[in-house]
Parts: C-alpha cells; sequence; structure tokens
C-alpha cells in the first residue's frame, strides 16, 4: 500500500473522506456516499448495528476541548512550576501553548481528512500502520488516564482546603487529612494514598455512560463556572500583583523555563481530546478544525494571564504544591506585604498566613475569594476529569475495531450510543491510579507520552501531503491542506 487512500481502505473498507464526498457525507451523518455492491461492513459486530451518535456542535467541542485543558494544570501545577521556573512560569505556559498551537493544525489537518474516533491513533495508523498507532494508542492511554488522575488528586486536595475552611477547629482536620495523604506503612513511611480522589472519578463514570448528548450538557455548563471563577481570579487578582514578586523574573534562566514547560505540558492536552470525537460531531469537515483550533487559543489565554497573575500577588515560598490560586488569595488576607516579605527573610514558617482562624482579617473580598475558589476549583477540576475520562474509551473503541484491543471494547449501547465498557475499564483504571501516585509523578509521566504522540502526528502530516491521493478521481483528491481550503470556518 502505498497511499494514504490505501491506508483507510484497509482500517475502514471505504476511501478517504474528502472534498465533496466529505462535505455530503458528514452532512448527512453516513459513512461513505461511494456506490458498492458491498453492504456497508458494521464494525460492531454482525448482530449489532449501535454506532456513535453525532449530536456534538462547535460549542460543545470548544468547550470539551477547554474543560479538558483547565484543570490541573492551573488549579495545581502552577505551585508545582514555579518552583522550577519562578515567576517565569507564565512563560512556560506560553511556550507549550505556541508548540501546540502548530501541533494543532497538524491535528486540524488530519481531522477534516480523516473524521474518525480516535485522535492521533487514528492519525498515526493512516501515516505509519499498526506498529506505530499501537504504541501512540497506549501512548494515548497513558495521557487521558493519567491526566484524569492527576486532575482527580488535585481535585482532591481542593474539597480538603475547602473543607477545612469552614470545618476548622471543629476536629475533623485529621479526617480530611486522611482522605487525601492516607499513609500506607506497608510499602513506605513517607508514602500515601488519596482515597477522596476515586470519588470524583466514580461520579464522572457514572455521568459518561448516559449518554454524549447528556454529557455534552453537563460539560458546558461545568466549564462557563470554570471559566467565570478563572476570570475573577484575574480581575481582582490583579489590583494585588506587586512588582517585588516578579523579580527576578527567571531565576533559573531559560533552563527554568524549559523545565517549567516539560513539567505543565500536558495542560494542553484538551485539543487532542476534541480529535477524538470525530465521529459524534455534526460536520466534522468544517466543525473539527475550528473546534481544535478554538479550543488551544482559549486554553493558552487562561494559561499565561492566571499564572502571571497569582505569581505577582504573594513570594512562591506561600502557594504551595497543592492549592496555590486559593494560597495567593489566602496570603493577602491574612498577611501585609511587609509581613509576607519578612516570613521569608527570616525563613520562618508561612502557615502563618495560610490560617483560615487569622485575625485580624487584612481583606475580607481576598478572605472569602480564597474560600470561593476552593469551591469553584471543585467544578473546574470535575469538568478536566470528566471529559478526559470521556476522550479514553473512544481510543479503545478505535483500537478493538482495528484489532488491536478486546472486542468488548468496539461494543456501543444501543440506547446511550457509548463505549460501556471501555468507560468503565478506564474509570477503574484512573481511580486506582489517581489514589496512588502523586500528582507531580502524574504530570512527569503524562508530558512523556505525549510529546511523543504530537512527534509522530506531526510526523504524520508530512507523509499526509507527500502521498497525493491518485486513487481517487481529480475533483475528489486531498492534494492540498484541508486547512487551506477550509476558510470557510
Amino acid at each position: 500500500m502505498s497511499t494514504i487512500d490505501d491506508f483507510l481502505i484497509a482500517i475502514t473498507r471505504k476511501p478517504i473522506l474528502c472534498g465533496p464526498i466529505l462535505e455530503k457525507t458528514t452532512s448527512s451523518g453516513a459513512s461513505s456516499s461511494t456506490k458498492t455492491d458491498e453492504k456497508p461492513e458494521v464494525l460492531l459486530g454482525d448482530k449489532s448495528k449501535a454506532t456513535l451518535k453525532r449530536a456534538l456542535n462547535l460549542r460543545d467541542l470548544i468547550f470539551y476541548g477547554v474543560g479538558c485543558s483547565v484543570g490541573a494544570g492551573i488549579y495545581s501545577l502552577v505551585g508545582i512550576g514555579a518552583e522550577l521556573a519562578g515567576p517565569s512560569i507564565s512563560l512556560s505556559f506560553l511556550l507549550c501553548g505556541v508548540a501546540c498551537v502548530f501541533t494543532s493544525l497538524s491535528y486540524a489537518e488530519f481531522a477534516a481528512r480523516v473524521p474518525l474516533a480516535g485522535s492521533a491513533y487514528t492519525f498515526t495508523y493512516v501515516a505509519f500502520g499498526e506498529l506505530c498507532a499501537w504504541i501512540v494508542g497506549w501512548n494515548l492511554t497513558l495521557g487521558y488516564a493519567i491526566s484524569a488522575a492527576a486532575v482527580a488528586r488535585s481535585w482532591a486536595l481542593y474539597v480538603a482546603d475547602f473543607l477545612s475552611s469552614l470545618l476548622h477547629n471543629s476536629g475533623f482536620e485529621n479526617d480530611l487529612d486522611w482522605l487525601t495523604r492516607a499513609p500506607i506503612p506497608w510499602i513506605s513511611e513517607e508514602y500515601s494514598c488519596c482515597p477522596l480522589s476515586m470519588l470524583i472519578i466514580f461520579l464522572c463514570t457514572l455521568v459518561l455512560v448516559t449518554g454524549v448528548k447528556e454529557s455534552s450538557k453537563f460539560n458546558t455548563i461545568m466549564t462557563i463556572l470554570n471559566i467565570f471563577v478563572l476570570c475573577l481570579v484575574v480581575f481582582t487578582g490583579s489590583a494585588h500583583i506587586r512588582m517585588s514578586n516578579l523579580v527576578p523574573f527567571m531565576p533559573q534562566g531559560v533552563s527554568g523555563v524549559a523545565r517549567g514547560a516539560g513539567l505543565v505540558f500536558f495542560s494542553y492536552l484538551g485539543f487532542d481530546m476534541v480529535s477524538c470525537l470525530s465521529e459524534e460531531v455534526i460536520n466534522p469537515a468544517t466543525t473539527m478544525p475550528a473546534g481544535i483550533i478554538g479550543s488551544l487559543l482559549m486554553s493558552v489565554l487562561i494559561y499565561v494571564s492566571v499564572s502571571l497573575v497569582v505569581v505577582g500577588m504573594v513570594p512562591l515560598e506561600f502557594l504551595g504544591p497543592d492549592v496555590p490560586l486559593s494560597n495567593a488569595f489566602l496570603t493577602n488576607a491574612c498577611c501585609s506585604p511587609a509581613t509576607q516579605i519578612q516570613l521569608v527573610q527570616d525563613a520562618m514558617d508561612v502557615h502563618t498566613c495560610l490560617d483560615y482562624t487569622c485575625s485580624p482579617i487584612r481583606n475580607h473580598i481576598l478572605y472569602y475569594g480564597s474560600r470561593l475558589i476552593s469551591f469553584a476549583a471543585m467544578f473546574g477540576l470535575t469538568t478536566a476529569t470528566f471529559t478526559c475520562l470521556m476522550g479514553q474509551p473512544r481510543i479503545f473503541y478505535r483500537m478493538a475495531q482495528d484489532g488491536l484491543f478486546f472486542k468488548i471494547y468496539a461494543r456501543i449501547n444501543h440506547k446511550t450510543g457509548v463505549p460501556t465498557a471501555g468507560t468503565i475499564l478506564t474509570g477503574i483504571f484512573t481511580g486506582l491510579a489517581a489514589c496512588f501516585i502523586d500528582l507531580e509523578s502524574l504530570a512527569n509521566a503524562i508530558s512523556l507520552g505525549t510529546l511523543q504522540v504530537f512527534t509522530l502526528v506531526n510526523s504524520g502530516v508530512i507523509l499526509l501531503r507527500v502521498r497525493s491521493s491518485t486513487s481517487l478521481p481529480p475533483n475528489e483528491r486531498c492534494d492540498r491542506p484541508i486547512l487551506l481550503t477550509a476558510n470557510r470556518v
């Protein structure tokens, strides 16, 4: 097989959807417009006629992408990343964003030309064949499942912080600490698990098995609430930025910015998740490119602006690795700038400014804003967990259809249009990972796999353009990049 069309024919039993063919098929929801004496193959087995439902529009895609991206990266990794890059963690987010913008163009072109579920797995299968696709499929499993685990762990920390602000001095502090840091002495004295993180995985899995459109409504509401609170953080916090907190801006130099970028790279996984939904989108030829690029640009703007405001509000020592956004507000509510600097210079315990029982309260807006952030983070991180859990079963679905995974994961529920087996498996695996693996280790593992996936997708686009579609009639060939012809987006 020497052309991209041969690959697609082998995978899907139909030629590549492009040009006039793609416009006809995607608008009607059909999978092929070519005439053949053969009956269309039912990919889910001879006894099943169920397929993924085309029920998503551009708004749904953008909210899914933003919901998946703006999660643990903004609510937790700002603090961890600031330890590596200093105040320039915002540059780390920007650097990742620029790299991902170019990668998103490759994704958009692939998604328009190959509107099938599976994201980078499908794209790599088309370009490089089964072996590379199999590797990418498991890398995506690492990306989605572990990303959901990281976000769930961050969710648990914010829930504990919010409950702590309500129940301080009530005697429940030890119980809350156990829910997020339960000791496991038979493994290690320093090792702990996070039982509370399994709760959000369980709840999101329950919602996901109800159906894609119902899931979309839930995601849209949660994402709107998340964006509203982050905008509130930017507008309220910007009035409390002090330039002294931003100097030196790059304490570790360019290497620090690069190390921070490596840590937060997985934060932009959202646009990859959008491409998983190709078979559930109405008119994917135009909707997919716009959804992928639009969600990424929104995520970049949110990450850079929020991270810059947060690191400018307080010295880095007060952010901490767990709940940096609420810590930034609480520190300014309890301690004056002079007190903050004095505590840092004297190497004293900064938790003096991170106590909800502090008195007097210097700024009630920031004090209650800290509580609001902890409460709202539960919604934002719920959305991120939800969308990451939604993407992974689609990877299993496509791999199972191609014979690279167990056939049970290619079965679609007739009533909901959801790959139920894959959704349940993802929930179980992710819940265990969230409970037993710490946040920083999860982030590093995700970024490694994501980088390899992005590299193969970008390489695949080069091959895609080299292999002209000579097997189709001239008016149906894909000799030019899809993005250049999709200006109607």
